[in-house]
């Protein structure tokens, strides 16, 4: 056999090595038993969503703040402009439009002014409050809220020696996986 022979041999060889290798690995993944009316094949199916966890907060009235108007600088127990506690009309209502439960949490996110009190309930009878500062809280009935569940926020102050203009602070509403 000349050199070329040899060399087209050797090639041949190599190509049926690697087909036998691979109809071996083939095989291989097959399974090794048959299934039927006795013994059917079974999968573990898998539905992968999402966490969604959005929510809605809706304010009083047309209200697009939360405005407090005390009669005079000393006045207590001051609802916010459209809440009605007494006819169960909260400030504001939470809606958890996600798809898991969640829980809600309440701040400022700065240091309260020293001459107003703010309380928060989720309760128009405001039983166990919150006094909202700038530490994030999370008042009673807000947590493990169920997907399209609802709760409501009822707000009153409290002022002592108020001074006279208009003086603001951002408040938050954050939610957290349950």
């Amino acid at each position: 056999m000349t050199k070329e022979g040899k060399k087209n041999m050797n090639k041949i060889r190599t190509i049926m090595a690697m087909l036998i290798v691979l109809l071996v690995a083939n095989i291989m993944t097959f399974p090794v038993s048959a299934y039927d009316a006795n013994s059917p094949y079974t999968v573990t199916v898998n539905y992968i969503v999402p966490n969604d966890t959005t929510f809605t907060v809706t304010l009083a009235g047309a209200e697009s703040s939360i405005d407090f108007n005390p009669g005079n600088r000393n006045s207590t127990n001051v609802e916010p402009d459209s809440q009605n506690a007494g006819g169960s009309t909260p400030i504001a209502t939470i809606v958890n439009t996600g798809n898991i439960p969640q829980t809600f949490g309440v701040n400022i996110t700065s240091a309260q002014y020293a001459w107003v009190a703010v309380t928060l309930s989720n309760s128009n009878d405001y039983s166990n409050p919150i006094t909202l500062s700038a530490t994030k809280q999370t008042p009673t009935g807000w947590s493990s809220i169920s997907a399209a569940a609802s709760i409501d926020a009822y707000m009153k102050a409290d002022f002592t020696d108020a001074p006279g203009g208009t003086l603001s602070k951002t408040m938050e509403i954050n939610s957290s996986v349950s």
